[in-house]
């Protein structure tokens, strides 16, 4: 009889941004900067790679730590789309219209 030895954890360079998704029912996030907003069937992330979204079914938050930048979630993912448009800093809504 073998025993699968279980693997050592990894370890993620501060600032790099990872997702992590367990069957489609629990994502683990970091670096966010902050929720833009969200229900139970979509949540729109600031992360320090640009908007992110994430479409699902019963979502709910299960941790946030805003001071490390982790965030995890549950519930049955569909799907994630990061908005390129968004990853500009610094711009608002009136510097893109006055530039």
């Amino acid at each position: 009889m073998q025993f699968q030895q279980e693997a050592p954890p990894i370890s993620f360079p501060s600032g790099d941004h990872v997702i992590s998704v367990r069957n489609r029912k629990r994502m683990d996030l970091t670096s966010v900067k902050a929720i833009d907003r969200f229900d139970k069937e979509e949540f729109c992330i600031r992360t320090t790679q640009g908007i992110l979204l994430i479409k699902g079914q019963e979502l709910k938050i299960v941790h946030l730590d805003v001071d490390k930048g982790l965030l995890t979630l549950e519930g049955h993912v569909v799907g994630i789309h990061y908005d390129e448009e968004e990853k500009e800093e610094g711009k608002n809504f009136l510097h893109k219209l006055f530039g």
